[in-house]
C-alpha cells in the first residue's frame, strides 16, 4: 500500500512540479538582509521527492532527517539525508500507525534529534490532543507518541519542537507570548518562559547555547528569524532571509556546532514545486 501510494504521489508531483518550474517563478535565490547567517550550501528537491520533508529538519552532525505531510491526503513521511551530499538515504512513506490516523493526527511539523531517536510535533484534528511522535534514527520506523498535557496544550497548534538537556520546547503557531517546556522523561508539563513581546506564525526552532531561535513565516518575501534570550524573555529581530517571492515558506529550523563553527539550517518549501535544504554559517 504505501509502495502504491509513494508511485502515485511521485507522479502526481512530478507533473506539477514541472509546470511551475517551467513558469520560472521559483528561480529566485535566499538573500540575507540582516544579522550574521552567511549562505553556505543548499540542496533541492522536487516536491515528488521534497514532500517527504517539507515540514522540519533535524541533525545528529552526519546525517539530516527531515519530517513532512500532505495533510489532506493524511500523507505523513520521515527521511535521513546525507547532509554532505544531500543524497535521500532512507524514506519511511506514511511512517504514522494506521490507528493514529484514524484519531486524526495528519500534520507532522518540525522535529529534534536526540539520543539516538526523532521527536516530531504533529497536530490532530480540530487542533484537539496535539502529540509528540517518537521514531527511531536508524530504522525511521515509529516508536511510540505523547499527548501533550492539557496544561501546555494552548490553542492545539503544535508547529515545532526542539530538545535540550532533556527539556522539550515549544510553542503553539499564533499568537504566542511564551515558550513552553515538558520534561522529556515523562512529558510531563513543566512550565513556560514569557517573552516580552507577542510574536505568530512560528515553523520551526532549535536552542544555541541560552538563546532560542525561532523561524517565522510570517510577512511575504522577507522571512525572521527571531531570537528568545531563555533566561529573561527578551525578543529579537536577528536574521532576516529575503526569498526573491512570495511563494516561499519557511518551515524548520536546526542548528549544529561542528569543528568550532556554528551552522543554522534552514528548510524552504516553494509552493509544493520544492523543498530547499539551506545551510549558512553564523558568527
Amino acid at each position: 500500500m504505501s509502495f502504491i501510494f509513494t508511485f502515485l504521489r511521485k507522479s502526481v508531483w512530478l507533473l506539477f512540479t514541472a509546470l511551475f518550474t517551467l513558469s520560472g517563478l521559483f528561480s529566485a535565490p535566499s538573500v540575507v538582509k540582516n544579522g550574521s547567517l552567511k549562505p553556505e550550501n543548499e540542496f533541492e528537491y522536487l516536491y515528488s521527492d521534497g514532500a517527504a520533508f517539507c515540514q522540519g529538519i533535524a541533525a545528529d552532525g552526519k546525517n539530516f532527517y527531515g519530517t513532512g505531510c500532505i495533510k489532506f491526503l493524511n500523507y505523513n513521511a520521515i527521511v535521513r539525508i546525507n547532509s554532505q551530499t544531500g543524497e535521500i538515504l532512507a524514506c519511511n512513506d506514511m511512517c504514522l500507525p494506521a490507528e493514529l490516523i484514524q484519531k486524526g493526527y495528519s500534520h507532522l511539523g518540525d522535529c529534534a534529534y536526540y539520543d539516538g531517536r526523532i521527536y516530531a510535533a504533529c497536530e490532530a484534528f480540530l487542533f484537539k490532543d496535539p502529540a509528540v511522535m517518537v521514531f527511531d534514527a536508524e530504522s525511521l520506523e515509529f516508536v511510540e507518541y505523547h499527548i501533550l498535557p492539557a496544561e501546555g496544550q494552548g490553542n492545539g497548534h503544535f508547529p515545532w519542537l526542539c530538545i535540550k538537556n532533556d527539556t522539550v520546547y515549544y510553542t503553539q503557531a499564533r499568537e504566542v507570548d511564551e515558550i513552553r517546556m515538558l520534561n522529556l522523561a515523562d512529558f510531563s508539563y513543566k512550565g513556560s518562559i514569557k517573552t516580552d513581546r507577542v510574536l505568530t506564525k512560528f515553523t520551526g526552532g532549535d536552542i544555541y547555547g541560552e538563546t532560542l531561535y525561532l523561524s517565522s513565516n510570517d510577512g511575504e518575501n522577507e522571512k525572521v528569524t527571531y531570537s528568545v534570550d531563555l533566561n529573561s524573555g527578551e525578543v529579537k529581530e536577528t536574521f532576516i532571509r529575503d526569498m526573491g517571492n512570495g511563494f516561499t515558506e519557511a518551515e524548520g529550523l536546526c542548528i549544529i556546532e561542528k569543528e568550532g563553527n556554528v551552522y543554522f539550517n534552514y528548510n524552504d518549501v516553494l509552493f509544493a514545486s520544492k523543498t530547499v535544504i539551506r545551510t549558512y554559517s553564523f558568527t
